[in-house]
């Protein structure tokens, strides 16, 4: 779907309500929209991952996130559907356990982004560096992506979206790549980083390449 350039906060709740309404029932990322900083200082609302637009993801709103939910509870009140949850992590608990590495790896973004929540409650950079694709990187490479993950000990994982790199939100049929858009938590403030993904033989990964 091509970016919309907006200028009002009244568009873009309009877009976005547009898009979960039109979304496939079936995937993982159900709120699919993605607020992209563009390199003109304009924004981009899209449900395709911003780093294709050449732009980086930044979060929504408070207003704009509260009025998208008040229009949701009306649209689930006219039609008689059950309110769903939204987000790769959406109605589970963050707790201080991570799958053992015996039971597979992550075979959908959604348990992907479990995987690194779980890790980085944990505060175990081994078990986050799990979730990520090492394949074809030199001695260098890992070193620096070693120290980026350290970064993210301390730091709690809110919520997580996926964005196909041609289908916009992330069925598990989205791919070989796309975005996981990741909402940080420290103790001051959130913000937002962006994790390339790679699929491989059913297996999601994230990218040695991400903006925080």
């Amino acid at each position: 779907m091509r970016a919309l350039l907006v200028s009002t906060l009244a568009f873009a709740t309009t877009f976005a309500v547009a898009l979960s309404s039109a979304a496939p029932r079936g995937a993982q990322a159900a709120t699919g929209v993605a607020r992209c900083a563009m390199p003109d200082g304009t924004h981009a609302y899209t449900d395709t991952g911003c780093r294709s637009l050449g732009g980086a993801h930044v979060i929504l709103s408070t207003e704009l996130l509260n009025r998208i939910r008040r229009e949701r509870r009306h649209e689930s009140r006219l039609t008689g559907e059950p309110l769903v949850e939204h987000g790769l992590l959406a109605g589970s608990v963050a707790v201080a356990a991570r799958r053992p590495l015996a039971h597979g790896c992550a075979t959908t973004p959604r348990q992907l982004a479990l995987d690194l929540r779980a890790s980085v409650v944990l505060g175990n950079v081994n078990r986050i560096a799990e979730s990520f694709d090492w394949a074809g990187m030199s001695h260098n490479q890992a070193m620096q992506v070693m120290t980026r993950i350290e970064q993210l000990v301390g730091l709690a994982v809110v919520d997580a979206e996926y964005f196909g790199a041609t289908m916009g939100m992330g069925a598990p049929e989205a791919g070989d790549s796309g975005t996981m858009q990741v909402i940080l938590q420290d103790a001051s403030m959130q913000k937002v980083a962006d994790f390339d993904v790679r699929r491989d033989s059913g297996c999601y990964f994230l990218r040695h390449a991400w903006i925080a």
